[in-house]
């Protein structure tokens, strides 16, 4: 009887000393992969921060979005680029967002919008470009001095300047400061 209770014993604990050698504890705390933005910030000014990574590759844009920064000289608000993943494209299919926090609509288009359409429960304005019908902006206004712009162009069919841009809409549109 003896044998059988020291091996009742025995079992539980090497079965709980294995265990326990598989364990180990890592300090610090756990940061996302910066490339991979899957949650947007509240309230942020990073245009960026409008399209998901997840989202900007469901639209076949390569991720992450390239900042640029503001050009106040010009009347520019800073932006995030996105580049189409399709390597034949060049700049066809390609995102730009816009959001600026210090200038009005008004100033940086220099025409009146000529439509408007609604995109994620949003109306947006849309503008039309300077360069041509290759080219497609639309925006919102969000305050006096502040409006998010998506603009996206197709230079080898026109007919397929706005589809990144209608597409991207929605999308951003999830994502506006409120």
């Amino acid at each position: 009887m003896r044998k059988r209770t020291a091996a009742l014993v025995t079992v539980p604990l090497i079965s709980l000393a294995l265990t326990s050698a598989c364990t180990s504890t890592i300090g610090g705390t756990a940061q996302p992969d910066p490339a991979r933005v899957t949650v947007t910030p509240q309230a942020s000014t990073d245009p960026c921060s409008l399209l998901t990574s997840d989202e900007a590759e469901e639209l076949g844009l390569q991720v992450p979005g390239v900042p640029r920064e503001a050009e106040p000289a010009s009347r520019i608000p800073p932006s995030c680029n996105w580049s189409s993943t399709n390597p034949d494209s060049e700049l066809d299919g390609s995102l730009q967002v816009f959001l600026s926090t210090d200038l009005n609509v008004r100033e940086y288009y220099s025409s009146a919008p000529d439509g408007q359409e609604e995109f994620g429960g949003v109306t947006w304005d849309h503008y039309p470009s300077v360069i041509g019908d290759s080219m497609c902006d639309y925006a919102v206004t969000l305050a006096q001095l502040s409006f998010v712009t998506v603009s996206s162009q197709n230079f080898g069919d026109t007919t397929k300047a706005c589809d990144t841009a209608r597409a991207a809409a929605p999308l951003v549109a999830k994502h506006l400061p409120r």
